[in-house]
């Protein structure tokens, strides 16, 4: 989902189940546990009891929290973090303004992402797809990624046996303005890999990255497409 898709979902879900300025909570005094229904708020959270299965669920100001054992389809935040707890199951995760983090054995079918914002995944963690920010780090302990890890302006970390089935990508910051190339080369993004952990396919560096790769053999995978400032 693009991050302007991921906007016009959020504020159209605002249709069906919403609220404004306070926190929805599903099922705590429900033994239902699969309504399959959407939730979203507007100034306010979401907040999902465990063992729970809904639909989609989205918040504009607000954190979207989901205890152990929760199934959800699309969970976007706009101004808000996406907090999950152990063992749950989502289709795809994004938030615009917010932290997306999980404690243990998280499943997400197709994309993680965010634009101001980091990412944590927990130990035992599957991504179907790609695991992607423009402000914020990625942190992965244990975690399996189907395709690639891709960044702007953040460090990545995969320890614990983590590994990533295609790419991982620290793409071109934009020239001029604040961010300058100098600056880049003096306060550069970090890229740790401990021993356990892998990448199958390539990884590909668009600016400087301090480079902290316990394994040598992964060291030969690192393109360099930038040039570095005198």
């Amino acid at each position: 989902m693009t991050f302007s898709k991921l906007t016009t979902a959020v504020l159209l879900s605002a249709l069906t189940l919403s609220t404004s300025g306070c926190i929805i909570h599903v099922g705590a005094q429900d033994n239902n546990n699969k309504d399959n229904s959407d939730y979203s708020s507007v100034f306010g959270g979401v907040d999902v009891s465990k063992n729970k299965q809904v639909g989609d669920l989205s918040s504009v100001n607000g954190n979207i929290t989901m205890e152990d054992n929760v199934r959800a389809q699309d969970v976007n935040a706009v101004n808000g973090n996406i907090e999950i707890d152990n063992n749950v199951l989502v289709h795809d995760l994004s938030t615009v303004n917010g932290d997306i983090q999980a404690k243990t054995y998280l499943s997400v079918k197709r994309d993680v992402s965010t634009v101001n914002g980091n990412i944590i995944l927990g130990a035992g963690s599957m991504v179907g797809n790609d695991v992607t920010t423009v402000n914020g780090d990625i942190s992965l302990t244990q975690t399996f990624v189907s395709d690639d890890i891709k960044t702007k302006n953040g460090s990545i970390t995969l320890i614990n046996g983590s590994v990533v089935g295609g790419d991982i990508e620290f793409e071109s910051q934009d020239d001029g303005g604040w961010w300058s190339d100098k600056s880049r080369e003096h306060n550069p993004p970090t890229l740790r890999i401990d021993e356990s952990s892998d990448v199958k396919g390539k990884i590909v560096l668009h600016q400087v990255v301090v480079l902290e790769i316990d394994n040598p053999a992964l060291l030969t995978k690192v393109e360099r497409h930038y040039k570095t400032q005198e």
